[in-house]
C-alpha cells in the first residue's frame, strides 16, 4: 500500500463581526477540492478540525467530539428539511485529545478530537468577495477567481456583475428565510 499525503488550502474571507468589518479566516479548515460526479455535479471537500492552518493564531485547529457530532446531525437536519447547507460525509474520532474548559469555569479537562469531512456543491461566501474589494472594485474577482459562477450573459461586466449579485442576494434572502422558519440562527 502507497501513502500519500494531501496538501490543503485554506481559505480566507472577510466579514462583519459584531458589527466591526474583520478579516476572518476559516480557523480549523482545510479545503482539500472539489470532485465532480458521474452525473456532472460538482462538489467541494472540506477537512474540519484536523489541525492548525495559517489562521489558526494561538488555536490548535482542533474540533472535538461533541462539537461535531451536533454539526453532523443539524446539518443532516437541515438537508432533510430541504434547507441548503454544507453536508458531513464523515466524522471520525481518534485517541488524540485537546484540553476544553466547556463551562469556562477553570476546569479544565481532557477531550478526544475529531474531524468532519465537510460537502458542499461550493463554500463560497459574501466574505469570498469582500476580501478582494479593495484590489477589485467593480467584479469581487468573479472573473479570476471564480469563473464557475460568472454569469455569462451580458457581454458588458458592469451588467454581469450586477446580476451575478442579485442572483446571490435572491438565494441568500430564501436561505435566510428558510432558516428563519425552522427557528435556525447563524
Amino acid at each position: 500500500m502507497q501513502a500519500f499525503t494531501i496538501q490543503g488550502v485554506i481559505m480566507a474571507y472577510r466579514g462583519f463581526c459584531s458589527l466591526s468589518l474583520t478579516h476572518t479566516h476559516t480557523l480549523s479548515l482545510s479545503y482539500l477540492g472539489e470532485v465532480v460526479g458521474s452525473g456532472g455535479q460538482r462538489w467541494e471537500l472540506q477537512l474540519k478540525g484536523s489541525g492548525r492552518t495559517p489562521y489558526s493564531r494561538f488555536a490548535d485547529g482542533r474540533k472535538l467530539l461533541r462539537s461535531s457530532i451536533r454539526e453532523f446531525l443539524c446539518s443532516e437536519a437541515m438537508h432533510y428539511l430541504e434547507i441548503p447547507t454544507t453536508r458531513a460525509g464523515s466524522c471520525i474520532t481518534s485517541d488524540d485529545t485537546v484540553t476544553r474548559d466547556i463551562l469556562y469555569s477553570g476546569n479544565p479537562i481532557q477531550e478526544r478530537c475529531t474531524v468532519i469531512t465537510r460537502i458542499a456543491p461550493t463554500f463560497i461566501r459574501f466574505g469570498s468577495f469582500e476580501i478582494f474589494k479593495a484590489r477589485d472594485r467593480e467584479t469581487g474577482v468573479t472573473q479570476s477567481y471564480y469563473p464557475q459562477v460568472h454569469i455569462q450573459e451580458p457581454e458588458d461586466r458592469r451588467a454581469r456583475t450586477a446580476l451575478f449579485f442579485r442572483d446571490l442576494c435572491v438565494r441568500t434572502a430564501h436561505l435566510v428565510s428558510a432558516w428563519q422558519c425552522v427557528g435556525f440562527c447563524h
